[in-house]
């Protein structure tokens, strides 16, 4: 015996390699590119049948997560949340930290999701993000947090604060949720985005969280030319329907496409 801790991404490869065999996930994109600009090595996906799959799901069933796939169940993280897989992956596993009751993903996170989200921060080379409505690129309205493992091709544009577009960025040396949320609510008021007192919902953004910053950023469309964007692009990693799109992209430009997704003034 070890004595190892089994950790949250311990438990998420186990049911990865058990729901994958048993057709319960289906990863819907095929290896990665790399696309060269400006000195940035970007990751580029075109993806594969099962993304007809995914829109299929996703318009026919109303929430995914009330109630959730049993075989998708990774662990109960605290007494508000639960971890589950994302059953169609751009990266396998893909945590998905969700409300346990219905809960607006366009309305403001609180302390207790920053805490739910950082049981996933227990494996290196994590990188969190948070599409805050239809907009910034939410495919279900109910609140998840959601988790990777990847290299981030923006990283040092995204650390040095060298992105061309708005945004705010917190350089974190530890992770505690208290010091995140506090970051969180000070960027929200920043950048004018907190809940309209009226409807309850935050203007559209991404947040993206690794052990290392923290960044938020308005958006004010979800898709250029039918490439559609979430927070996962914003690390420098792309998702395409046909190899035609990725070739429109790279002319249009990678970061320029980024840029013109969000808010640049």
């Amino acid at each position: 015996m070890s004595g190892k801790t089994e950790t949250l991404w311990d438990r998420a490869i186990s049911v990865a390699t058990r729901a994958l065999a048993a057709g319960r996930l289906m990863p819907i994109v095929t290896d990665a590119q790399r696309i060269e600009e400006e000195g940035i090595s970007y990751f580029a996906h075109v993806v594969t049948a099962n993304a007809t799959k995914k829109c299929r799901a996703t318009s026919t069933q109303g929430n995914p997560f009330l109630p959730y796939e049993q075989s998708l169940y990774v662990d109960e993280v605290g007494q508000e949340h639960v971890c589950l897989l994302n059953k169609f992956p751009v990266l396998t596993p893909h945590l998905l930290i969700c409300s346990k009751t219905f809960i607006p993903q366009q309305s403001c996170l609180t302390l207790s999701d920053f805490q739910a989200w950082l049981a996933g921060f227990d494996y290196p080379d994590v990188f969190g993000f948070y599409n805050s409505g239809p907009q910034a690129g939410a495919s279900q309205a109910h609140r998840h947090m959601q988790l990777v493992r990847s290299p981030i091709p923006l990283e040092k544009v995204i650390s040095q604060g060298e992105l061309p577009f708005v945004h705010c960025l917190a350089l974190l040396h530890t992770l505690e949720a208290a010091d995140l949320y506090r970051h969180y609510l000070s960027m929200m008021a920043q950048l004018g985005l907190l809940a309209d007192k009226e409807c309850g919902d935050c203007a559209p953004y991404n947040l993206l969280l690794t052990e290392r910053w923290m960044l938020l950023f308005p958006r004010s469309k979800n898709n250029i030319e039918g490439v559609f964007a979430n927070g996962i692009n914003y690390s420098g990693r792309f998702l395409v329907k046909q190899a035609e799109q990725l070739e429109w992209l790279q002319q249009y430009g990678l970061m320029n496409y980024l840029t013109n997704c969000s808010r640049h003034s």
